[in-house]
Formats: C-alpha cells, sequence, structure tokens
C-alpha cells in the first residue's frame, strides 16, 4: 500500500468457522482475507464504520466484528 499514511496492524483471528483477517489502522480498518474452514459458508458486510464476517454451518452462526465508529478499530467475535 505504497502512500497509505496510515500504516496498519495486520491481525488475524480464527474461529470456528474459519479465519479473518483484518488490516487495523488508528482509525479505520480494512478486510485482508476471509476464509471459511471447510464445510462452512461465509458472509461479508461492508459498511463506512464496521466490517463484519460471518461463517454458518447446520444452524451455528459465528460473526467476526471490526468496528471503529469514534473510536479505534475493535474487534469481537459473536458465537451462537
Amino acid at each position: 500500500m505504497a502512500g497509505d499514511e496510515e500504516s496498519g496492524d495486520v491481525k488475524g483471528y480464527t474461529v470456528a468457522g474459519g479465519r479473518v483477517v483484518f488490516d487495523i489502522g488508528a482509525s479505520s480498518a480494512e478486510l485482508v482475507s476471509a476464509t471459511p474452514a471447510g464445510g462452512w459458508r461465509m458472509q461479508v458486510w461492508k459498511q463506512d464504520y464496521w466490517i463484519r464476517v460471518t461463517f454458518t454451518l447446520n444452524g451455528r452462526e459465528v460473526s467476526v466484528f471490526c468496528t471503529w465508529y469514534n473510536e479505534a478499530p475493535r474487534v469481537q467475535v459473536d458465537d451462537r
């Protein structure tokens, strides 16, 4: 990312449904990659201040959220 003034920190999160990698900057984040585990389905949503990756399998849902509205980006996992 030449010319990117906000050098980020690439962080990976492995959950039951797969793996998500974010490039986390001081005030925003980008999705680098999202890979479902075998048999799992994946959906990705992106908005101005958040990214959500959800893996589903047989009624189980595991979501990885990255949010940064009025704060530094943070990542949360919701497993239900």
